[in-house]
């Protein structure tokens, strides 16, 4: 097997040549004549971590530095469509992305070509334990700049709105309990007083001093003043939650300022992304395709290939039988017997 397929690379060697060398210069070519790209970089430094207000208090991943939890925040604000459109139409994207007509005649699939590219290619990266970069490519770069001095100030905006988003929900919901305890109380709170206006044997005296002894005396009235005071308990406990979780939100909310700082603004690049990376890859991908090219012609070849190599070969053309079989010589044997056959010698011809 190995004999044959060296065999047919042998005969068909320049094939094979053209088509390791061609492929890779092709690819090469196609980088080189493709528009230079810009990237903007802006680096911002994490005060903080990000942090959701929920029903224990701030939330977070204590298991990540404050750059990865603003990182992750940033990345995910950055694949919703209205964040990733309303970036893309602030920087007019759309002409720098070289769509065909019919996507910019159609509004649903530029938004769908805006989404793409604001939500893949505008990335976020940690580069330590409170900073982080945000980084775009545009062949335009004043376009780059725009693109991501609109992406901060997205985040920056959203931040505040949505850190506190799912506390305020809390606090509706604390409201809603509120008022239940609330009526609850009063009721109770009614129930105690007509027993006592019912029931005037009521130590007065211990009633002045302490509620709690006039109870010691009537089992009955005992029961309704721990009912109010049940009640009132879960009306102080539903009171100082949402105060604890309106004073979280005025911290964090109402102040982006405290999430993060940029330390680097976005600047238009004055030189191009190098391209050394882009062609290794494309010579690389090349290569490989090549390769996988070659293999497909030899396997044709072979299965293309009627010569008889062995003995299983002519048995396969014929069925009868193998009288005699020459060894097989390599061209070093064959030139070495005939050195040492006696027609060699011209004079003895």
């Amino acid at each position: 097997m190995l004999h044959r397929v060296l065999e047919l690379i042998s005969r068909r060697f320049v094939y094979f040549l053209l088509l390791l060398v061609c492929l890779p210069l092709i690819s090469i070519a196609v980088v080189l004549f493709l528009p230079r790209s810009y990237e903007t970089t802006a680096s911002l430094w994490a005060l903080r971590r990000y942090e959701i207000i929920g029903a224990t208090g701030p939330e977070s991943n204590l298991y990540a530095t404050p750059a990865e939890t603003q990182t992750t925040a940033f990345t995910e604000l950055l694949h919703t469509r209205v964040v990733a459109i309303t970036i893309a139409r602030s920087a007019n994207l759309a002409p720098t992305l070289s769509l065909s007509e019919s996507v910019l005649s159609n509004p649903a699939l530029l938004d769908d070509a805006l989404f793409s590219e604001i939500s893949q290619h505008v990335l976020v990266q940690a580069q330590g334990y409170n900073l982080f970069v945000v980084s775009y490519t545009n062949r335009n770069p004043v376009i780059a700049k725009q693109i991501v001095a609109a992406a901060i100030k997205s985040y920056s905006q959203k931040s505040s709105e949505l850190v506190v988003a799912e506390g305020q929900q809390l606090v509706q919901s604390y409201q809603l309990q509120l008022e239940k305890a609330q009526r609850d109380l009063n009721e109770a709170s009614t129930a105690e007083t007509r027993y006592l206006r019912a029931h005037p044997n009521v130590s007065q005296d211990a009633l002045r001093v302490n509620p709690d002894y006039a109870a010691l005396s009537d089992p009955q009235y005992a029961e309704l003043h721990t009912q109010s005071k049940h009640y009132q308990s879960i009306v102080d406990t539903i009171r100082a939650n949402i105060a604890n979780l309106q004073q979280q939100i005025s911290q964090q909310g109402l102040n982006s300022e405290s999430l993060f700082k940029v330390v680097d603004p976005p600047i238009a690049a004055n030189q191009p992304v190098s391209r050394s990376k882009l062609l290794m890859t494309a010579v690389g991908a090349a290569l490989a395709l090549a390769l996988l090219a070659c293999a497909m012609y030899i396997i044709i070849l072979m299965r293309r290939d009627r010569a008889v190599y062995s003995v299983h070969d002519l048995q396969k053309v014929i069925s009868l039988p193998v009288v005699m079989q020459l060894p097989y010589f390599s061209s070093e044997a064959v030139l070495s017997l005939v050195s040492k056959s006696p027609l060699s010698n011209k004079d003895e011809i």
